[in-house]
């Protein structure tokens, strides 16, 4: 009887061995990131979001209107901003700030591409979350972003829109359901070619980046003439809805360190 109970036991330990997380990881030397010494972390939008203009690095949707920016600049110099305290975490924070955007509005029958003033020149937080783990055979892991309020707005003569959005989170659900509303946030990481010294004794840098594809997400038309008669977007069916988007990529770093995510 003993010998037939460990044989099951065994059995079943094999069987239910989890797969190993993914996470994020952080690096620095002689100091590792830490309570008393965290790790300042900086980053900025790379890539473009359309070949006609490549000079706009980020995206976003809400309605009829679409807000495209040249830069995205992040950092986090204290832990409430996102600052590094850990050598490996299922999270990720900082704060974005982004710049040269502009809104693709309609007036009459002119479509122009209007200044605009993003979120008052404050940065947005984004929460990065890694949930659970590997997906045994898919490759695939579910996460989920927080993103902080903000708000945008544009001016054409007298005429004032302000766009804005809760604090939320977007998760993803593109895996198990395919047509419904989901979010991604993919991870992986750049080796950057630096000065040999004792910090990067490689002569390499790690830097995370991440590629933001956001759904779903929650917005409205705070106030001034966004829509409607003399508005400038006078066919506009809605003035609030969970369709918003956002795309466009970051390249986060650890100062002096290296900053990834471990599969």
């Amino acid at each position: 009887m003993t010998i037939g109970f460990a044989a099951v036991v065994c059995a079943c330990a094999v069987f239910s061995a989890p797969a190993f997380a993914k996470e994020f990881t952080a690096s620095r030397a002689p100091n590792p990131c830490s309570e008393a010494e965290p790790c300042k972390t900086k980053g900025k939008g790379i890539g473009s979001i359309d070949e006609a203009r490549p000079e706009y690095t980020q995206q976003f949707k809400f309605g009829s209107f679409t807000i495209e920016c040249k830069t995205a600049a992040s950092k986090a110099t204290v832990p409430a901003e996102g600052a590094i305290t850990w050598a490996t975490s299922s999270t990720f924070a900082t704060e974005v700030k982004f710049g040269g955007c502009k809104t693709l509005a309609k007036f009459g029958s002119f479509t122009g591409a209007i200044g605009t003033k993003f979120n008052g020149g404050a940065p947005v937080k984004f929460v990065y979350h890694i949930n659970g783990f590997v997906e045994e055979g898919s490759g695939e892991t579910e996460t989920e972003v927080e993103v902080g309020g903000a708000a945008s707005s544009f001016k054409i003569g007298q005429k004032i829109c302000t766009i804005s959005w809760p604090a939320q989170t977007v998760p993803i659900g593109a895996i198990k359901n395919p047509e419904g509303e989901f979010t991604a946030a993919v991870y992986s990481n750049n080796s950057v070619p630096v000065k040999i010294s004792n910090k990067f004794p490689s002569g390499l840098k790690e830097t995370l980046v991440i590629a933001n594809v956001f759904k779903a997400m929650t917005w409205e038309y705070e106030e001034g003439q966004c829509v409607g008669e003399g508005g400038f977007e006078e066919e506009a069916p809605k003035t609030e809805a969970r369709n918003g988007t956002f795309k466009g990529t970051f390249e986060e770093e650890v100062l002096g360190g290296n900053l990834g995510f471990k599969e």
